[in-house]
């Protein structure tokens, strides 16, 4: 049985772009009486500065029309000095010393489960009050909607942590055991699960892979062109993103391996890069492999068409072409672009090789978001 309740408030620490779509989509289901999110600041000029920062959006549109469609009347309201969205009291804890996790009273509102999308805490192995384990102070589990990030890189993985990525490795998550679970990033949730299925079809046949995603904008990366930081290592994402295609670095190779570690005890060779583009959102992974053997497109597609089936939530087959406003809403993880399939076959020492290039978008807000609700159906026991 699970640990969490399904009645019990959930907790959201930040309410940036991802805690802000969770927060949209645990209201929109509208199976607790309450949400508790933690900014540890004021807002604007107060709750009525809140209510719209949540009632309405640049990329998806008002929350009304979004989730209800037009003409249903206002579903996010100010009544008894709180917010209400769907009929949901969103419980505002704006004081300062929620700042430090492990000072956020979650326990005096119900929440047993704590989404923390700051993405400032990402070590698990740390143990003070201000880090990602202070909430487990006032709280019974914590998904971080981040990879876990090591300050010191000989640490070991804490055996109460966990990464887990839907479609892949839902099966290692325990709830007797794991208290801090992250569901990786976006851009994994996109890619882990094309590899886990090539990985699983292959076996030693799967050679190597490389990816490339090419990556909607975030609220990291300047407006304008900003003076570094002392001590910044990727001075490029301090230039306008508004002007420019800006390299950078991804961690998702490394949480691949993670969540796939297959790839390892396979000897699959990987590395993985990334640049940003100035869309809103609405991002697409590249990803080019080598297998040993002479497949064809429809082979391929045979492939990502089982995966898909399996997993219809995670993975969308598309035999459309599509660009990236296409996918700006899209619930899916990855969705698979068949059309954009393109290989060659060599041959060498009478052996055949074949490289294919393969193409999965993903709305790394909404998307992601929603492989965050999957994560936590699954903690609930029902995913």
């Amino acid at each position: 049985m699970a640990t969490i309740s399904l009645k019990a408030p959930v907790g959201i620490n930040g309410i940036g772009r991802i805690g802000k779509l969770i927060l949209w989509l645990i209201t929109a289901r509208k199976e607790q009486e309450s949400v508790v999110i933690s900014t540890g600041r004021e807002t604007g000029k107060g709750l009525e500065d809140l209510a719209a920062y949540l009632a309405f959006d640049s990329t998806y549109g008002p929350y009304d029309r979004f989730f209800f469609g037009f003409g249903v009347g206002d579903r996010v309201v100010i009544r008894d000095g709180h917010v209400w969205m769907n009929g949901v009291k969103v419980i505002w804890l704006s004081d300062a010393k929620c700042r430090v996790p492990g000072s956020v009273p979650w326990s005096d509102h119900g929440v047993e489960l704590v989404f923390d999308t700051t993405g400032m805490m990402t070590d698990p192995s740390l143990g003070d009050d201000n880090s990602l384990r202070g909430h487990l102070n006032n709280a019974k589990k914590v998904v971080l909607t981040a990879p876990f990030k090591m300050k010191n890189k000989g640490t070991a993985m804490p055996e109460d942590a966990v990464t887990v990525v839907g479609g892949v490795n839902f099966d290692w998550y325990d709830d007797a055991k794991h208290r801090l679970i992250s569901n990786a990033s976006c851009t994994t949730n996109c890619c882990a699960p094309a590899i886990k299925a090539l990985v699983d079809h292959f076996g030693d046949r799967f050679l190597s892979y490389s990816l490339t995603t090419v990556h909607a904008a975030t609220n990291s990366q300047s407006v304008l062109d900003t003076l570094p930081k002392a001590g910044d290592k990727d001075t490029r994402k301090r230039r306008s993103i508004i002007n420019s295609m800006i390299p950078t670095s991804t961690g998702a190779a490394n949480a691949v391996l993670e969540v796939v570690p297959e790839i390892r005890d396979l000897g699959i060779g990987s590395q993985a890069s990334s640049i940003r583009v100035p869309t809103n959102t609405g991002s697409i992974v590249i990803l080019d492999v080598t297998v040993m053997g002479e497949f064809d497109n429809n082979y391929v597609h045979g492939i990502f068409r089982e995966y898909a089936e399996k997993y219809p939530e995670i993975m969308k087959f598309s035999t459309e072409q599509l660009v990236s406003a296409d996918i700006v809403g899209s619930p899916f993880s990855t969705i698979y672009d068949a059309p954009f399939t393109h290989r060659r076959t060599s041959k060498r020492d009478n052996r055949y090789y074949t490289m294919v290039d393969l193409n999965f978008w993903y709305d790394n807000e909404f998307g992601y978001a929603n492989s965050i609700m999957r994560l936590y159906d699954h903690i609930l026991g029902r995913g």
